[in-house]
């Protein structure tokens, strides 16, 4: 089979390979990939700024058809459409997993990362680590279903928003336009900020349900965070963009003893403004990733039709023409760019 695989760092280091078919093992299944979306984290790979366990294959991302199954399955059977948590193994044993938190177990591999992920014609995965797919959730839709639990683990799960709060998003990038509508979604006034390379973004974040959206390099965003919030600053602000302008910005219109969520890999290490968040007690949580719960609230949400998700899909590109479809992600072209590994697999 195809399988698009990072072997070394360095130019070059990403090349499209022939491999052999995977086969299940007792408690998993293989799944024909219909399609993968290129994430950040995929970017950062590529561009060797993460860490990955070479040579392996990408992409965690993904939507497809169950081709085959281990012999100890009882809930999947041929042809149910599926997708998977990103955790690949846990160990089961160390005090994240003891306390129920496979996403930050000690030995975590992630596929796609640390094992051979879904850049591929066909992927193993973990049967108790999948989930299926809603009936009327397209297989397209159902690819983002992996950033859009990340999303909701930051919203949700981790963070302290509450109806009514008032709630600043840096960065209408795909991340940054879930998140605004999950924050809706939570009862928060959503305002969503950008550059002026973002008046697109800005429109489709204001009519996916955004309260305001804001030029940062037209307005002075400090002095409309008072006047959207009465005086006060925000409650809670979503960092969703990954650059040192953007954690700048939240930090300014953060009120005090608010929270600062990190959604987004930078990529990169840079100063970050600790004083400013000290002063003023701000605090500061993180995000990485998504748990089962995360994909399991995802689902209920798609499948009661409560996430737009239809404008997020940019281009489609057969898995033969991945360089192409990077570029495209370098360029910014849109939002989610998918692979089509299989073009039978899954129609729309």
């Amino acid at each position: 089979m195809k399988a698009l695989r990072k072997i070394h760092s360095g130019e070059g280091g990403v090349r499209l390979c022939e491999v052999e078919i995977p086969v299940p093992a007792e408690d998993e299944i293989r799944v024909k990939v219909a399609y993968v979306g290129i994430c950040g984290t995929d970017m950062h790979i590529i561009e060797d700024e993460y860490q990955a366990d070479m040579p392996v294959t990408m992409g965690h991302e993904f939507s497809g058809i169950v081709d085959a199954v281990g012999t100890g399955v009882s809930n999947y059977q041929l042809g149910d459409r599926v997708t998977a948590m990103t955790v690949g193994y846990a160990c089961g044993k160390c005090r994240p997993c003891r306390q129920g938190n496979e996403l930050k177990c000690n030995h975590r591999k992630s596929i796609g990362t640390h094992m051979d992920g879904a850049m591929a014609q066909y992927v193993v995965v973990k049967a108790d680590r999948a989930f299926h797919i809603p009936e009327g959730v397209s297989m397209k839709t159902a690819a983002l279903t992996e950033p859009v639990s990340c999303c909701a683990r930051s919203v949700i799960e981790v963070s302290a928003v509450s109806a009514g709060d008032y709630v600043y998003v840096s960065g209408p990038g795909v991340m940054g336009q879930l998140v605004a509508q999950l924050a809706h979604i939570a009862g928060a006034y959503v305002t969503v900020g950008g550059t002026d390379r973002d008046h697109e973004r800005l429109k489709l974040a204001k009519e996916l349900g955004a309260d305001v959206v804001v030029d940062v390099t037209e307005e002075d965003i400090e002095k409309r965070a008072l006047e959207i919030t009465h005086g006060e600053g925000f409650d809670v602000v979503y960092e969703c963009a990954g650059v040192r302008a953007s954690t700048d910005t939240c930090l300014q219109v953060l009120r005090k003893m608010g929270q600062y969520v990190q959604v987004c890999l930078f990529g990169k290490v840079f100063p970050f403004n600790m004083d400013a968040a000290l002063i003023g007690e701000k605090h500061i949580v993180n995000s990485f990733a998504a748990d089962r719960s995360s994909f399991e609230i995802t689902l209920r949400l798609l499948e009661a039709g409560r996430l737009r998700l239809e404008n997020f899909v940019t281009a489609v590109y057969p898995l033969e023409q991945w360089k192409q479809a990077v570029e495209a992600v370098r360029r910014k072209a849109g939002y989610k760019i998918l692979l089509q590994p299989n073009p039978d697999c899954g129609g729309e």
